[in-house]
């Protein structure tokens, strides 16, 4: 499994605790940056990861900026992004068990590293329960 994660400068501290945490639990990760606390445009990172991630039907991906709120919404614009914005570890889960969510989103300001981890492990360890919920992820796109 390879995770890309991006982030713009509000994100860029939690982005690298998530890699750190991820690399250390044997998952390969590709960072997309940013790599410091210099301003940046949070599009421009949610970009590089959908281009990342373009027909690479099994990848997944985790932006940070400053709320989540941002980038999630920067990410959703690309038709094979489903970004889900969580803050706990029981929406990380439901949105690829329902949603097949591929982009997990999260905000460098308001949750800490411990929460987290937890939203990426739950994130990383659901799959996509398909059934009556397949109907609904195909009118995303």
């Amino acid at each position: 499994m390879i995770v890309y994660l991006a982030a713009d400068h509000g994100g860029c501290e939690l982005k690298n605790h998530v890699k750190t945490y991820l690399e250390s639990n044997n998952i390969n990760t590709i960072d997309l940056g940013t790599n410091g606390s210099e301003s940046v445009d949070y599009p421009d990172y949610a970009d590089s990861l959908a281009a990342a991630m373009k027909d690479k039907e099994t990848s997944l991906g985790i932006l940070v900026c400053g709320s989540g709120i941002g980038i999630s919404i920067a990410a959703n614009r690309h038709r094979h992004i489903r970004a889900a914005l969580v803050s706990e570890p029981v929406s990380s889960r439901l949105s690829r068990q329902h949603n097949n969510a591929n982009v997990l989103c999260l905000s460098g300001r308001l949750i800490g590293v411990t929460m987290a981890e937890a939203c990426v492990d739950a994130f990383l360890d659901a799959q996509f329960e398909g059934g009556r919920h397949a109907a609904r992820v195909a009118k995303f796109s």
